[in-house]
């Protein structure tokens, strides 16, 4: 006779919030034309307001986390890429996702006598991954050219820093919701 057993019901989304204090980092940038000049038959997701010149900049960073104290220690490679060319998620404006209706008008809820829009969010900004076997995580995001600059920025004036990542578990999948560069510790906050 089989066993009647009660699974226990995973919750829906679990938050994490981490903090990983930066060991080392490279980086690269590069200029380009746009490669849609040259194979505009494989250029699915081409606009003709996309710029003709291509400015990318990745930068990797990689630490150990202090926080939370079941990841404490592992360590984190954390690629970032910057595109001019910009894919629509990176440029989507708050009208780009707020919730249709079957006949593609913008969706609105009463609250306190107002009419507010119904949003439909990205699930995150880029992927975090584990390594399999190995207290290892990868994640990548994309972000304009700015944020890189920026993070550049901090980490040639010489002092610790430290890397916040809010992370946001779906089913199997891990998002990065939120991500800070920082000259102070984000567990100490």
């Amino acid at each position: 006779m089989p066993r009647n057993t009660k699974r226990q019901k995973q919750p829906e989304e679990e938050h994490t919030h981490l903090a990983i204090r930066v060991e080392r980092c490279e980086a690269s940038v590069e200029a380009a034309i746009n490669y849609n000049v040259y194979t505009p038959q494989t250029a699915w997701n081409s606009d003709d307001d996309d710029p003709l010149y291509r400015f990318t900049s990745r930068l990797t960073v990689a630490g150990t986390s202090t926080y939370p104290e079941e990841r404490a220690g592992d360590t984190y490679e954390v690629t970032i890429y910057g595109d001019n060319l910009g894919s629509d998620d990176i440029r989507a404006t708050l009208k780009d996702v707020q919730a249709r209706d079957e006949h593609g008008s913008p969706k609105y809820r009463q609250y306190r006598g107002r009419q507010i829009p119904i949003y439909d969010p990205p699930p995150g900004i880029g992927l975090i991954d584990k390594i399999r076997g190995e207290p290892r995580w990868t994640a990548w995001l994309r972000v304009s050219p700015r944020v890189t600059s920026d993070a550049l920025a901090l980490l040639r004036n010489g002092r610790s820093l430290f890397l916040a990542i809010h992370e946001r578990k779906r089913g199997r999948t891990r998002w990065v919701q939120s991500v800070s560069l920082q000259t102070t510790d984000p567990a100490e906050e």
